[in-house]
């Protein structure tokens, strides 16, 4: 498959920083967990350094898009660049949907996009690059489409929904970036209306919610098996690790030393600090990004 192929990156983002934004988040919350600042915090900037390495390792991909909630946008970030575009929830997502502080009801709808490509990467900003990644990584050369995410290649429908029924839910292989057919996202929300209409109106993430990548594997596995390179958890964990960032400085130094040895294809540095993150292991991981990714992207303001 020729690396020419369109192929867009589409992020989601919002900074717990604007305080009319976390007002109306907590206008709508019933739960201590849906105003954790872990999911809105911004303490590292990491879709900036998610940007550098996707220049940095991904050189084939077209567009990217940030979607963001009304009026948020990066501070650093260059919109006028003809490659950046920002999407507003209210662009793709529909109006009786809205607010909402759900990624799985602002995933369900990225395939909205007006202008997306067909083949597209689903991102967190908390996702990176660690090392050169091709497009064969995701469409192999039979027009397969890597399906991440199983242990042994398996597609039980009690993986789907409620994380205390899935058996293999680790989070090792459940935090990288996804690829997706629009065309494919459109026959699964068809078929599965009822469902993602209930989480749809989830004003922040349930357990019970359609969790995009988990019913997209399914199906795949399992309506278009022909067409799926189903990747098993040890062939995922050579490419990929996840690391969560805790307050434990003396872990936290072995781990990122371990990224630094095995520049994983790609990783993900989950927050994970609760309420008063240490600084010294703040210090720590904005040191690591700075290193790996310190060249900035034209996708930054000068």
């Amino acid at each position: 498959m020729s690396e020419n192929f369109d192929v867009d990156l589409v992020y989601t983002w919002v900074t717990g920083e604007d305080p009319e934004y976390i007002k109306v988040c907590q206008s709508y919350a019933d739960n201590p967990r849906d105003i954790n600042p872990e999911r809105y915090r911004d303490t590292y900037q990491l879709l900036k350094y998610s940007l550098r390495s996707a220049v940095k390792h991904l050189d084939w991909f077209r567009n990217i898009y940030i979607v963001t909630a009304r009026p948020q946008v990066p501070d650093w970030l260059d919109v006028s660049h003809p490659r950046i575009k920002l999407v507003h929830h209210d662009e793709i997502i529909n109006a009786e949907y809205l607010p909402t502080f759900n990624y799985n009801v602002i995933e369900s709808f990225q395939h909205k996009i007006e202008g997306l490509s067909e083949y597209y990467i689903s991102m967190n900003d908390d996702f990176l690059f660690g090392n050169d990644t091709h497009l064969s990584d995701f469409l192999d050369a039979k027009n397969r489409m890597t399906v991440f995410n199983t242990v042994i290649g398996e597609n039980f429908r009690f993986r789907i929904y409620e994380q205390k029924q899935n058996l293999f839910n680790m989070g090792k292989i459940e935090h990288n970036p996804v690829f997706y057919k629009k065309s494919y996202v459109e026959e699964i929300q068809e078929i599965h209306k009822e469902k993602f209409d209930e989480t749809r109106r989830s004003k922040f993430r349930r357990d019970e919610n359609v969790t995009m990548q988990k019913i997209f594997r399914q199906h795949m596995l399992s309506h278009h098996r022909k067409v799926s390179n189903p990747i098993w958890f040890f062939s995922l964990v050579k490419i990929h690790r996840f690391h969560k960032i805790t307050n434990n400085l003396e872990y936290q130094q072995k781990k990122i030393e371990s990224l630094r040895k095995i520049q994983p294809k790609f990783y993900c540095l989950n927050d994970d600090q609760r309420d008063d993150p240490n600084p010294e292991v703040v210090q720590l991981i904005k040191n690591f990004l700075a290193e790996q990714y310190p060249e900035k992207s034209a996708f930054e303001k000068a």
